[in-house]
């Protein structure tokens, strides 16, 4: 098992949809809110992190808002490449092959306090220069420690 986090940034992402609901976000770079990840067993996970900086145990993550994730986190890898390992050397791959991937559907209901849902805050960073706004994140009851310890509240 190997964990990390990353600041936010900008990143390119890909969208597929069958009803083309994100057909108008496909192919264009983001602003990223600051995430930990978690591989265990070939499995990621990943949450948001409710501040911009280097998280401690007990810091509060949310749900990281991205399609193809479920309600605890895990990712759901159809088209993702992954790496072999959960080692060090690898966790640039598994950032790759997250972005790189197809974002194709919703597993889970409401991933954003966005005013506009999950089309409205995608649409309104399309393209955009600044940060991620964290005030859009739906904040859960589990801390950083509980995330890595594979533990629910």
């Amino acid at each position: 098992m190997i964990a990390w986090w990353t600041p936010g940034q900008r990143r390119l992402m890909f969208y597929q949809h069958s009803e083309k609901k994100a057909a108008d976000l496909n192919g264009h770079i983001f602003p990223q809110p600051p995430l930990v990840w978690r591989v265990a067993d070939g499995q990621l996970k990943i949450r948001a992190l409710t501040e911009n900086k280097r998280p401690v145990a007990t810091a509060k993550l949310a749900v990281a808002p991205y399609w193809n994730l479920s309600d605890c986190g895990t990712v759901c890898t159809g088209s993702m490449r992954r790496p072999e390992s959960a080692s060090v050397a690898a966790i640039s791959d598994w950032e790759w092959g997250f972005y790189e991937s197809a974002f194709t559907h919703a597993n889970v209901g409401r991933l954003t306090r966005h005013e506009g849902g999950f089309d409205g805050l995608w649409s309104d960073l399309t393209g955009k220069r600044r940060l991620f706004p964290l005030e859009t994140l739906i904040v859960l009851p589990q801390t950083l420690a509980q995330f890595v310890r594979e533990e629910r509240n």
